[in-house]
């Protein structure tokens, strides 16, 4: 299998250049560059919770309990997303395997490489941050904490790791857009011919064409994500001191998945490795571009709730939601009663 892909980015005046998949090998053993990125963004996602634990006087060991939960359940849930989806369109990849490493292991053997060898490529980001959520979620109820203000905490360094993470794609020539002759085009001898037709060869032979750098658009797109949030928190927190008041549980959460949501939903449309839904033998719809639509309009009604509540707290010093669970519980109440 190749693992160093040459690159370049003539509009940009960036000539060939090469990238090399692994970073070194330790016995005998690669270990890649993409495998570094990842743990290191993972890192700075627990030092950046850690110092969001501390500004909320809240237990540094309560960041360990999170983290020894949410770090393996995020990985488990990335590699899940994609074998899911992955084998609703090219079950091949997975049933039918029968030889791992050149000797004959038998379908059942062959099946479970296939699920288990994240090595040879195969996590998706949703799937980590739906079973990272899903966990803070569990692991709040457990610690009696109050779900949203973990989750404010968790989710500018979950995008700040997202950041990151995308430049493992960038070592692995991987997550690119279709053909375009833009001035920032990414070209390779690597990439599939098929994404060039229609184009002039003399045009692909002087790297006049070349593909989106989609890893780049999200990367981007997230730092901007991250500074925003970042630039807010030390606001409300610093100057206007809004922060430290309460009802507003759960602001960047929303904002997350709106802002995510509607920056993944138009950049997957132009990835040529997508994840598909299929019925049949007929692909759907992009399960990236579903997956963001649906946060995105989340992200939307959780933030116009929490800006309502706020504004008639403020206003006629009613907390809608403290109503609504007291209703509830009177209702349930009679009910049982």
């Amino acid at each position: 299998m190749k693992t160093t892909h040459t690159l370049s980015f003539p509009g940009l005046g960036i000539t060939d250049f090469e990238v090399n998949e692994i970073a070194f090998e330790i016995f005998g053993t690669p270990i890649y560059f993409y495998a570094i990125i990842i743990a290191f963004g993972m890192t700075l996602a627990v030092g950046y919770a850690f110092w969001r634990f501390y500004e909320n006087k809240i237990k540094i060991d309560t960041v360990i309990d999170y983290a020894i939960w949410i770090l393996p359940m995020s990985i488990v849930g990335a590699r899940l997303y994609y074998v899911i989806f992955d084998m609703m369109d090219r079950p091949g990849n997975y049933f039918g395997v029968t030889h791992v490493g050149g000797k004959d292991v038998g379908e059942f053997i062959g099946f479970l490489y296939s699920v288990v060898s994240v090595w040879e490529g195969g996590l998706a980001i949703y799937g980590g941050v739906i079973a990272g959520g899903i966990t803070i979620l569990i692991v709040s109820k457990v610690k009696k904490m109050n779900t949203f203000k973990i989750l404010d905490i968790a989710v500018p360094s979950v995008l700040f790791a997202q950041t990151l993470g995308r430049w493992g794609n960038f070592f692995n020539a991987e997550a690119y857009g279709g053909a375009t002759t833009l001035p920032w085009r990414m070209c390779s001898p690597d990439f599939p011919k098929s994404l060039f037709e229609g184009y002039d060869p003399e045009l692909i032979a002087t790297d006049g064409v070349g593909v989106h750098p989609t890893f780049l658009y999200e990367s981007l797109w997230n730092v901007i994500g991250v500074l925003l949030m970042i630039g807010t928190l030390i606001v409300a927190t610093k100057i206007i001191k809004v922060a430290k008041e309460k009802h507003i549980d759960g602001f960047f959460f929303a904002f997350y998945m709106m802002w995510y949501g509607f920056g993944r939903m138009f950049i997957e449309r132009l990835r040529t490795d997508s994840l598909w839904i299929v019925i049949g033998d007929e692909r759907i719809i992009r399960v990236s571009v579903l997956v963001a639509v649906v946060t995105l309009i989340a992200g939307v009604l959780l933030m116009a709730f929490i800006v309502t509540r706020r504004v008639i707290l403020v206003k006629k010093n009613i907390d809608i939601w403290e109503s609504f669970k007291n209703r509830f519980k009177k209702n349930k109440e009679v009910k049982n009663g």
